[in-house]
């Protein structure tokens, strides 16, 4: 990435790394050290890592239908660090930077590197501090927008087998985003020479050095898996179990958003249906843009822009078969680069710069000063100090009065609860589903599990006492479960979040 800031302009990687770390520091920790207790999907990447370290394998002991590039991640720091709170917290700082580092890098080539730094941020703040949530999609999406950065200044063959790599490697966190965006610059290389009239020889040697070194990374990084599960196993988990089972479609009743769209919740939810709309908006505008100017007034930049509209969209088109807020907004990257590169080029680009700016700081100030003011507890764990909401206090307190670290437990419902009290998911499930995820020979298999080794608690959610009224009546398996629990173990404690702690009889 060999992208050169003016003499003058030196000083803005490094304001760049500081204030980034600063902001994820405010949003992640409460002062001066205690960590928040994150959520989020990441926490199932714990939970496996912290199975990973008594010895458990990934898809034979334990439940897992993505590639295993994030549980090795949390896996490899846990073993460096030790599983403690902390860990994530910082984890989620520095892929923080780092991805705010690589928008910057990828923002330079198209845009003055002050717009670049407001790009950076906008997507710091907008994007992914809303999320805080150091799940696959971001390492995969950190090593596509690599791929992107190295060729945006040239296309040589090393460069071309350079973004191959960290394709088979962004796949290796998320099976489908090297392809996908491996789609996105292979039809940007079509588009290059066709505009550049270059031979046809050429085209095919990149699309071919692409293909190689892309499918040879994802080989060698998947070699012990298909070694030891097998390659049959790995197709069923990765690719038939998603198809199947995770790819829900377009969500109409909730636009895959954490709350439902009413014209009440509107305030809350406009952020989120702003990203939904800019997204596809920005990538028409500036594939438009690219193609008018092809032969008018043909110029690198444009071609730079062309990939950045490519990849993105092939991106949005990857999550949008089964939209989430989380998933756009992972791949959104791209198009708030591009957003605020057409904003440079409107009449009135000072007045949007401003107003923008005035927005990004507006909205890192609420989200600091919403996340230190809705008030917390600093509460020791087994896995260290952490700072939690008041309404968890009672739940938590109970079971780190009622448990040892080490001791089996199945929290039903999520797994956020097993990384802070040192416990230990005793079953091959990660977590219990309502829809059609939570197949019936997982749910009997678990049952066993948990009669065999004699676990003492269960923490319960009654929301899996009820179908999910989405999905058709026969996509609830949790019947077996239910009587099972309701048999073996009973009732001892209700917590104010309606949680319920079982234990065995």
């Amino acid at each position: 990435m060999n992208f050169h800031l003016r003499p003058g302009s030196r000083w803005l990687t490094p304001a760049l790394l500081f204030g980034s770390a600063v902001y994820l520091y405010a949003n992640l920790f409460a002062l001066p050290a205690v960590p928040f207790l994150l959520s989020g999907d990441q926490v199932y990447f714990w939970m496996n890592a912290q199975r990973m370290l008594q010895g458990e394998r990934i898809y034979l002991d334990f439940f897992q239908f993505t590639p295993p590039g994030t549980d090795l991640f949390y896996f490899d720091v846990f073993t460096l660090f030790g599983p403690r709170v902390w860990v994530p917290n910082a984890v989620a700082l520095v892929l923080g930077v780092v991805l705010c580092w690589v928008c910057f890098r990828v923002s330079i080539p198209i845009m003055e590197q002050s717009q670049a730094f407001l790009a950076a941020s906008l997507f710091l703040v907008l994007i992914y501090g809303k999320l805080l949530n150091a799940t696959h999609h971001w390492f995969s999406v950190l090593a596509v927008m690599a791929a992107v950065a190295i060729l945006l200044n040239a296309n040589t063959s090393r460069r071309v087998v350079i973004a191959g790599i960290l394709l088979g490697i962004a796949s290796f966190f998320t099976q489908t985003r090297g392809p996908i965006a491996g789609a996105g610059i292979a039809v940007f290389l079509i588009w290059e020479r066709f505009r550049r009239g270059e031979a046809w020889p050429t085209l095919l040697k990149r699309q071919a050095l692409l293909i190689v070194s892309f499918a040879a990374t994802l080989a060698i990084l998947s070699a012990y898996f298909i070694a030891t599960v097998g390659i049959r196993q790995l197709w069923y988990f990765q690719i038939a179990y998603v198809r199947h089972y995770m790819v829900s479609g377009w969500a109409i009743h909730s636009l895959g958003l954490p709350e439902t769209p009413t014209w009440r919740r509107l305030p809350a939810v406009a952020q989120y249906l702003f990203v939904y709309a800019l997204l596809p908006v920005v990538y028409a505008i500036a594939l438009w843009r690219c193609w008018r100017a092809r032969r008018s007034s043909p110029s690198r930049d444009m071609d730079r822009v062309a990939l950045l509209g490519l990849v993105g969209l092939a991106m949005l088109m990857e999550v949008v078969q089964s939209v989430n807020w989380l998933r756009v907004y992972c791949v959104a990257m791209p198009g708030i680069v591009l957003f605020v590169w057409l904003l440079g080029r409107v009449r009135f680009r000072a007045c949007a710069t401003g107003f923008l700016w005035t927005a990004v700081l507006c909205l890192a100030f609420l989200q600091t000063w919403v996340k230190h003011h809705r008030g917390y507890e600093a509460v020791d764990f087994p896995a260290g100090r952490t700072a939690i909401a008041p309404q968890a206090r009672e739940k938590l307190a109970w079971l780190t009065q009622n448990t040892k670290p080490g001791q089996l437990f199945f929290q039903a419902a999520w797994p956020g609860l097993y990384l802070p009290l040192e416990l230990h998911n005793p079953v091959y499930l990660d977590a219990l589903e309502t829809g059609i995820q939570t197949r019936p020979e997982y749910i009997e298999r678990s049952i066993r599990q948990l009669d065999a080794k004699q676990v003492r608690y269960i923490l319960w959610s009654p929301r899996l006492d009820f179908r999910d009224p989405f999905q058709p009546p026969e996509a609830y398996h949790l019947a077996a479960f239910r009587e099972f629990l309701h048999s073996r173990y009973q009732l001892v404690r209700t917590f104010p979040d309606q949680d319920e702690i079982w234990e065995r009889k």
